[in-house]
């Protein structure tokens, strides 16, 4: 199969450029996902709750892959998504840009196209914010936002803010709109009903609809291939059967995690490393797999009484989110980050508990992924060496008191029974299991939540033996920092392993328009380009610049709003009646394209 544009990875970015991308009709694109497909008309329900049910479902994530928080560190599993949407389809859905210094110090990195006010164009064609004022083009982009409005907010989370208010952090509505420290209703990438993936807001019908966008599923890419030093094709399984594809060129959209690994495992990286595996080095670019970040995150649990949850038939999970700064000398500001979240489970007793949760939002730690085998079906190494920065310990251990402090505030103290600090892991996992056992466990958890507060605390440890209480029988403070930094996990934003910069640097993958040094006919799209991991969750910032990368690619000033193809219904427009026309390639020679359906 022949084509203009191949994209590797139907995720944030993927899905992004592929509908982008489609819109010129004299360009064939085929977007391919190693996951299974999440058609808007056939969204599973998992994925589709405001709740993000699906982080709990084991088939929507790569098999195997571990990671380690540093070297020495204990190995565990580390959920990456292998879904069509990517992190869209199973994240926690924090709708955060970051801030304007996480630019500037892209800019110092290398990537000397991303000011602040291109980042804020692109956001706009990414972005239908329905609490926003009609500015920026916030009504106009791809994904709705929305908020829970404080009137529905739980009681627990309004003893938060209050708390806030008297060490000064003062309430704003929209955290995307100001670089002040503040708390402030969390943005979601939901209108309040369904989930704004990815693959939902930008693979809409009308763009599956086109007839020069072919979509394909449950297909892994193994092997980049190469006529000299030009990409022209890829090498899959499909379904478990070899499939050969041809392209002009290839964009690789998978991830901080296996965008560096498919490279390497083509033969671009650090030479030395390829050769010890047994695979022969094409290009030299020490910086593939390297420059890995990501934010290092904790959870506090409490129980609440009746009068302090979140409504029940509320789905919302991330409520509200304070920011914060360190003040440590060279670090910027608003480099943690703490989020309030109204319900830890789908199941019923789910409100009945509620977390505030801390994280280190500016990290300069970097880590790296590294293979372990030339064999695609081995994971990559990734260690994400979260500590090793001098000034990372302190500042996470900064970002937890402050929500210690907080909890044990009187007035927020008052409103829960207990207090727990959780063990390192994924925070939803820890309060859900499957199957029947799964229906037997909500059902007890229920009762005993609403149960007297001995039998709570009680049921609470064993259920959750690591876990550690807030307050000893005295009611005094008992967690050290050493139980603080062992709750410490990495969060679902590995960023920087493709990274942007000038090709003098030797640890510099792209260049400002997303082609791969050395290599002719390669691009890579997605978080891996990014210098510094953003001071917010990744989403809005990858899709930022899968359209950034989009109107370089289409010749588009970043400026321009969203376009309109989405409104559009296929028969509305005359390409969509030609069977067979013929188009200007961007390398001025002329081809042909037929009419095509699937395989």
């Amino acid at each position: 199969m022949q084509t203009d544009f191949l994209i590797v990875g139907g995720g944030s970015a993927g899905a992004a450029l592929a509908a982008r991308l489609s819109e010129r009709r004299d360009w064939r694109v085929i977007l391919v996902e190693a996951g299974a497909d999440t058609p808007p008309d056939a969204m599973p329900a998992d994925i589709d709750d405001p709740f993000p049910t699906s982080t709990l479902n084991p088939g929507y994530f790569w098999p195997g892959l571990e990671a380690t928080m540093g070297a020495g560190a204990v190995s565990r599993p580390y959920p990456q998504a292998r879904v069509m949407g990517g992190g869209s389809s199973i994240m926690g859905m924090f709708a955060l840009r970051g801030l304007p210094s996480d630019y500037a110090r892209w800019r110092e990195a290398g990537a000397s196209r991303f000011s602040w006010e291109e980042v804020t164009a692109c956001h706009a064609r990414a972005e239908n914010d329905l609490d926003r004022a009609d500015r920026e083009g916030t009504r106009h982009g791809a994904s709705p936002i929305s908020r829970l409005p404080r009137a529905q907010w739980p009681g627990f989370v309004r003893r938060l803010e209050r708390a806030a208010a008297s060490l000064g952090y003062e309430y704003v509505d929209d955290i995307n709109a100001t670089a002040a420290d503040a708390f402030f209703a969390m943005p979601a990438t939901s209108d309040g009903r369904v989930r704004s993936s990815s693959a939902r807001c930008y693979l809409t019908p009308a763009v599956r609809a086109r007839e020069n966008l072919t979509i394909l599923a449950s297909t892994t890419v193994t092997a980049l291939r190469f006529a000299g030093r030009r990409v022209v094709g890829v090498d899959t399984l499909r379904e478990g059967v070899p499939l050969t594809l041809d392209a002009r060129e290839v964009i690789v959209s998978a991830g901080a995690i296996h965008t560096p690994a498919l490279l390497m495992r083509s033969g671009i990286g650090d030479a030395d490393a390829l050769v010890r595996l047994g695979i022969r080095p094409l290009v030299e670019r020490r910086g593939v797999g390297r420059n890995l970040q990501n934010h290092a995150y904790q959870f506090f649990a409490v129980t609440l009484p009746r009068t302090e949850r979140l409504a029940a038939r509320q789905r919302r999970f991330a409520v509200a989110g304070l920011r914060a700064s360190s003040g440590l000398q060279g670090c910027p500001t608003g480099d943690l980050m703490l989020f309030a979240l109204g319900r830890v489970s789908p199941r019923a007793f789910g409100v009945d508990v509620a977390m505030l949760g801390s994280a280190l939002y500016a990290p300069f730690s970097k880590g790296a992924v590294t293979l372990a085998s030339a064999d695609p079906q081995v994971p990559p190494r990734v260690d994400f060496g979260m500590l090793h920065d001098p000034r990372a310990a302190p500042r996470a251990l900064q970002a937890a008191r402050l929500a210690e402090r907080l909890l044990c505030s009187p007035a927020v103290a008052a409103g829960y029974g207990d207090a727990y600090l959780l063990p390192a892991g994924l925070a939803v996992s820890q309060f859900y299991r499957r199957g029947l056992s799964g229906v037997l466990y909500a059902a007890g958890a229920k009762a005993v939540l609403s149960g007297p507060r001995s039998l709570r605390r009680r049921a609470f440890m064993h259920a959750l033996p690591d876990a550690t209480p807030l307050a000893d029988a005295a009611g005094d403070v008992a967690i050290s920092d050493a139980q603080l930094l062992a709750s410490l996990a990495p969060m679902g934003h590995p960023v920087g392993t493709c990274t942007i910069g000038d090709e003098r640097d030797p640890f510099a993958v792209v260049d400002d328009d997303y082609r791969v040094y050395g290599v002719d006919g390669l691009r890579v799209v997605d978080a891996s380009v990014m210098p510094v991991i953003p001071s917010a969750n990744t989403h809005l910032p990858t899709l930022m610049v899968a359209e950034h990368a989009a109107a370089r690619m289409l010749g588009k000033a970043a400026e321009q709003t969203a376009t309109q193809a989405f409104a559009q219904a296929p028969g509305e427009q005359s390409w969509a009646r030609t069977r067979r026309y013929a188009g200007r390639r961007a390398d001025g020679r002329t081809t042909c394209h037929l009419q095509h359906a699937g395989l």
